[in-house]
C-alpha cells in the first residue's frame, strides 16, 4: 500500500486506474463526462483530482445483491 499518494493524477494514471486508454480519458473531458471540478489546469498540464476520481467510482458502483 502506497503512503504517498498525490491527490493529483496524471491523464495516464487515470487511464491505468480505470482501465481505459488515454484517448479515451481526453475524450470523455472534452465530452464533460467527468465530474465538475475533477480536473485542474497546473503549469500548463491537464490533472484530474483523485477524490473526484475515487468518488465517480463510488457513484457509479452498483449495488450487489445478497442471496438467501
Amino acid at each position: 500500500m502506497q503512503t504517498n499518494v498525490s491527490p493529483l493524477m496524471t491523464p495516464k494514471e487515470v487511464a491505468t486506474y480505470l482501465r481505459l486508454s488515454i484517448a479515451t480519458v481526453y475524450a470523455k473531458k472534452c465530452r464533460g463526462e467527468f465530474p465538475k471540478g475533477s480536473t485542474v489546469k497546473l503549469f500548463g498540464k491537464l490533472l484530474f483530482k483523485r477524490d473526484k476520481i475515487e468518488q465517480l467510482i463510488e457513484d457509479s458502483t452498483e449495488p450487489s445483491f445478497e442471496h438467501f
